[in-house]
């Protein structure tokens, strides 16, 4: 495609003379990607300045570099100053990688917890339903049945468009994707338009990057803000942020709740370790929903996913079918059933908030199981990252758990055993803890102990399967140390 053909396409106005009839072959923000014929972003990162590599760029054989700071003709490039170059970068992406989109609808979700589940569930349904789907996410991304492996949760704004004009060259119907905060924030979105937009919850999380709850909030408002009077936008009425987040939007508005009045409640809940069962209203309406999951806070993935799909003339029990035989989303509240009659249980929850839902579901799950059952809680936190978190999840495990083993998630280059210090910290009263860094035998050690009827959550890893140890990656699966310690599991 001619340069001047691509800027055109993506409404961007700029003139750069005899540069407008150069061959673009690609676009990349990375210089070690650039090929021959590449338009280059030096974007100024977090950790990287993009400028340090503009002449890498051009003896590559980049033809054009966009930069904020730089500018200058350089034999067969030419380098061009821009504002907003995040912006640009993804308006030039979506014009080059797609054809618009225009025959594919967009449904994105954004919250603290929940997004992961949510976007399987919602695409279930749409398959269900007769419709082509695809998924983005922290798993990585689907095409149909085809799944495929991407670093972060919503991917950069290059290689989301082409995934996106991959799923649109197999006419796929609907895009499902998670929408992080930080994607929000460097305009990895930006250009996309969104059919529906769904609000899980908003919990403290990011807080390295985001300082204040409140900057995280308009972080995660910017995908509201930014939808037409045709959209639809679904909150999470139990959220202290719910309203609040929806206020400036545009769009029509949904709201689901188990506690407080909405569009879509849930009643009479049970929740058990087989699944879950309740009776979703709307209107005068019920209709009931049985599933596999397990734990109130899928109840409310499932509200957020039935909301969204009601867009597409899906009726609740077309959906309520759709949904009954839904398996397990890898890493999420995953049961293995033990050899003396417990159950192991793999979940994500890596911030303060899942924690404290996932070892309430166990404990609510272990009540209903009446066996006198323990909730024996395995879990650490990641290094380089949110400090804030640690105390409270410590005192969380502590206070909601009968014993909880503190261990290690991905210290990344920090020293385990001040991550494990600072969660330490913020555990008062009884010491129903112990502390084992190394997280095989962490994981043994809760199965050891383990009885009839008790529940060993085993959190913040979930469907990763490694850990990240002085910048090195060494393989390691929650599941497969499971799997490994079965037959020495307790009486």
């Amino acid at each position: 495609m001619k340069a001047g053909n691509l800027f055109m396409k993506s409404n961007y106005k700029i003139d750069i003379g005899e540069f407008n009839d150069a061959d673009i072959s690609g676009i990349t923000y990375n210089s070690r990607d650039i090929k021959p014929g590449n338009i280059f972003f030096a974007i100024k990162g977090l950790k990287e300045d993009g400028n340090r590599f503009i002449n890498d760029a051009i003896n590559k054989g980049a033809k054009i570099i966009f930069s904020e700071s730089e500018s200058g003709h350089y034999g067969d490039a030419i380098i061009v100053t821009v504002k907003d170059i995040r912006k640009k970068m993804a308006q030039l992406s979506k014009a080059f990688y797609t054809n618009g989109l225009e025959n594919m609808k967009l449904i994105g979700i954004t919250g603290t917890n929940g997004k992961t589940t949510t976007t399987f569930l919602v695409k279930s349904i749409l398959e269900y339903s007769g419709y082509s789907a695809g998924l983005i996410g922290t798993i990585g991304y689907k095409i149909g049945n085809t799944e495929y492996q991407s670093s972060l949760t919503t991917p950069d704004s290059v290689e989301l468009n082409k995934i996106l004009g991959q799923m649109e060259k197999e006419r796929v119907q609907f895009c499902v994707m998670e929408v992080s905060s930080v994607a929000l924030e460097f305009d990895r979105v930006y250009g996309l338009d969104f059919d529906c937009a769904v609000f899980t919850n908003l919990t403290s999380e990011h807080m390295d990057y985001h300082k204040t709850i409140e900057n995280y909030f308009y972080a995660k408002k910017i995908l509201f803000d930014g939808l037409s009077s045709n959209s639809l936008s679904v909150s999470n009425g139990d959220d202290a942020f719910g309203q609040k987040i929806l206020e400036d939007s545009k769009s029509k508005k949904f709201y689901y709740s188990i506690k407080n009045k909405s569009d879509l409640r849930a009643i009479n809940e049970s929740l058990t370790m087989s699944g879950l069962e309740f009776d979703a209203v709307i209107g005068n309406k019920s209709n009931h929903f049985r599933s596999n999951l397990s734990g109130r806070f899928n109840i409310y993935n499932i509200l957020a996913s039935v909301s969204a799909v009601l867009k597409y003339d899906i009726s609740i029990k077309s959906a309520a079918d759709a949904l009954q035989n839904f398996g397990e989303v890898k890493g999420r509240f995953n049961k293995i059933m033990l050899n003396n009659g417990a159950v192991a249980v793999i979940d994500y929850s890596h911030t303060s908030d899942s924690i404290k839902n996932a070892i309430e579901a166990a404990r609510e799950i272990v009540n209903a199981e009446n066996k006198n059952g323990k909730v024996i809680t395995i879990f650490g936190c990641g290094g380089d990252k949110d400090k804030s978190k640690r105390p409270v999840m410590g005192k969380f495990a502590s206070e909601l758990s009968d014993f909880a083993i503190i261990t290690s998630d991905n210290p990344r280059s920090e020293d385990p055993f001040s991550i494990i210090d600072e969660i330490v910290s913020g555990i008062t009263g009884e010491k129903n803890y112990e502390i084992i860094e190394d997280r095989d035998k962490a994981i043994r050690r809760g199965l050891e102990i383990s009885e009839e009827g008790d529940i060993v959550l085993i959190c913040g890893k979930g469907h990763e399967n490694y850990q990240e140890i002085k910048g090195k990656k060494i393989h390691f699966d929650d599941k497969e140390v499971v799997e490994k310690y079965m037959n020495i599991t307790g009486k």
